[in-house]
């Protein structure tokens, strides 16, 4: 039973991920009249997915431990993580794109960033907050 209730708080983000890429699929026409390539979207939200996975889980396990600075620890190191691991895809994308960097697609995979981190924050605060249930 503590499976399955393990799995529900990260679940918004789950749907979150899949009612983003069910818009950008259905919306193909219209981020193109934007000139929004929407591939772009589609790679940045899964990056941005697996990425706030990972951090999620590292913060989620942060938070069941009593030590202060190892929490911190691992709070910033998953900030970072997140953080340099889309530098470095957007660096890449740039350097394989050359002259056809669509700027709309980066600028909207910054707002999907925002989004994500609100979102994954948001869950963490409410579950720090969470009385934690005693072992029987």
């Amino acid at each position: 039973m503590e499976n399955k209730a393990s799995g529900r708080p990260f679940l918004p983000i789950l749907l979150v991920f899949i009612l983003t890429s069910l818009l950008i699929l259905a919306g193909h026409g219209f981020l193109a009249e934007r000139k929004t390539d929407p591939s772009v979207l589609l790679v940045g939200n899964g990056l941005l997915f697996l990425v706030t996975a990972v951090s999620f889980y590292l913060y989620s396990k942060g938070l069941h431990n009593n030590n202060i600075q190892a929490f911190l620890r691992v709070m910033y190191g998953s900030l970072l993580v997140k953080f340099f691991v889309c530098l470095v895809a957007v660096l890449i994308y740039g350097a394989v794109a050359r002259q056809a960097v669509n700027r709309n697609g980066i600028l909207g995979c910054f707002v999907l960033y925002m989004l994500y981190t609100f979102l994954e924050v948001r869950i963490l605060l409410y579950l720090s907050k969470k009385k934690p249930v005693p072992n029987a």
